[in-house]
């Protein structure tokens, strides 16, 4: 193998297998936060859940008298929820 720096390196001279090979000798990213990760996926249903379901609940039950700014709040969060993750799983 032939001396690579890859702190100075012309990219036309070198050696694509040295490239590659330095390219693969990265660390995993992964930092092991992975409770943290799994408790936020929870966090995100219940959120959009409840976000969601609100205005219908309202509508359901007249007697939680919710004013109409929180209704209309709600429901227009509960639409962008669901816009929202639309989108990103496009």
């Amino acid at each position: 193998m032939s001396t690579f720096d890859p702190t100075s390196i012309d990219l036309t001279t070198a050696s694509p297998r040295d490239i590659i090979c330095y390219l693969q000798l990265g660390k995993n990213e992964y930092n092991g936060h992975l409770p943290a990760r799994i408790s936020a996926v929870f966090v995100m249903l219940v959120v959009s859940t409840l976000g969601t379901a609100f205005p219908y609940i309202g509508k359901q039950f007249p007697r939680l008298r919710i004013p109409t700014v929180v209704y209309l709040f709600a429901r227009y969060f509960g639409s962008g929820v669901i816009v929202s993750t639309a989108f990103i799983h496009l």
